[in-house]
């Protein structure tokens, strides 16, 4: 009934502008354009709200309160300089990494996960050598491989000295802005176009591992990929 109502008011308003003093027929006319761009603004916002609202059960996991600030601090170290988008593309990520298993069943357990490579170094070392039997002993440089196993951070800002977020700095604000309202379900277009991405970059590089995984996108300064189906 309010729709219909609405409707009524609509047309009403329309044969209103269209009945004036045929003296101000271009008046008339800028009026009518005025108020057909009114109407087209505010039912395109309420579609955007209303696609937001049928797409936000995609962020469906429990966050208690220390998982939101992780959430938050994730978002501020690895795409503090980032757009908007490439903000809740991190955020997704690490969500993703939670609802995946594979990562960690918390969020901050995914942004503290570290894991174990071995790793190959070719050392070059000098040692002191006796050459025949009286001769002198002479510097030779050796090359010799060791093997170490290497401690590698999913998130690299885990692995570094990071100074604590300051509350005056509006990245931080923003982090945690978009960490809290991807949490109430808003953002639901890119949480639909991020929904299987578990991995990303930076352009600058060229990871070995991003040819074994699907492209999403690019935004701002980072790669975003997903699991090939198989």
């Amino acid at each position: 009934m309010r729709t219909l109502a609405k409707v009524i008011s609509v047309i009403v308003a329309i044969s209103a502008l269209t009945v004036m003093a045929p003296g101000h027929a271009e008046e008339v006319e800028v009026q009518k354009q005025t108020f057909f761009n009114t109407v087209k603004t505010q039912a395109q916002d309420r579609l955007d709200t209303l696609v937001d609202v049928i797409m936000s059960p995609i962020v469906d996991i429990n966050l208690s309160s220390k998982d939101r600030d992780c959430l938050a601090r994730n978002i501020y170290y690895e795409a503090g300089n980032e757009p908007e988008e490439g903000k809740v593309a991190v955020a997704m990520v690490t969500i993703n990494r939670v609802r995946d298993g594979r990562f960690g069943k918390t969020v901050c357990s995914v942004v503290d996960q570290r894991t174990t490579r071995v790793k190959s170094i070719e050392v070059t070392e000098t040692r002191m050598v006796q050459t025949g039997l009286f001769g002198r002993p002479e510097a030779v440089k050796q090359k010799t491989l060791v093997v170490q196993n290497v401690e590698v951070c999913q998130f690299s800002w885990r692995c570094v000295f990071v100074h604590k977020p300051k509350d005056a700095d509006e990245r931080w604000n923003t982090s945690q802005a978009v960490a809290e309202r991807l949490i109430r379900g808003e953002y639901g277009q890119w949480q639909t176009k991020y929904n299987n991405a578990l991995y990303f970059h930076a352009n600058s590089i060229r990871p070995a591992w991003a040819k074994s995984k699907q492209l999403v996108t690019q935004v701002g300064g980072h790669r975003f990929y997903a699991d090939r189906n198989i």
